[in-house]
């Protein structure tokens, strides 16, 4: 239950389902890994790897190029209408479990940041 609060707007598993469904659009397009990366200004290692299954996550600066290359928009559409009187009680409550769970696991555990230095 505490892990639930860092799923609870997003969650995918494998890979973001985006890859996909820009995957299915540029197959619609019938246009090459590599016409794609030179219209939206993005290396074809990075157009192949997102398409290939590589790339896991990409940025969505990566979905804006690729969208816009095509002459679609990249917009926030909205599913339902938000209950934030029952959802931010919900959320919070969740949100204090994890904190607990981290205290009992014995904090965050983060990679050190040395800023490039040894």
């Amino acid at each position: 239950m505490s892990i639930l609060w860092l799923t609870r707007s997003y969650n995918f598993t494998d890979k973001n389902p985006e890859c996909d469904r820009f995957r299915t659009v540029r197959q619609k397009e019938k246009i090459s890994n590599k016409d794609l990366a030179i219209l939206a200004g993005l290396s074809k290692g990075t157009v192949d790897r997102l398409f290939g299954g590589k790339t896991m996550d990409p940025k969505h600066s990566t979905f804006a190029k690729l969208a816009g290359a095509m002459q679609y928009g990249y917009t926030l559409t909205r599913t339902k209408e938000p209950n934030y009187e029952v959802e931010i009680p919900k959320a919070t409550k969740q949100f204090l479990e994890y904190r607990a769970y981290l205290k009992k696991r014995g904090g965050r555990k983060s990679k050190k940041k040395t800023n490039g230095k040894a």
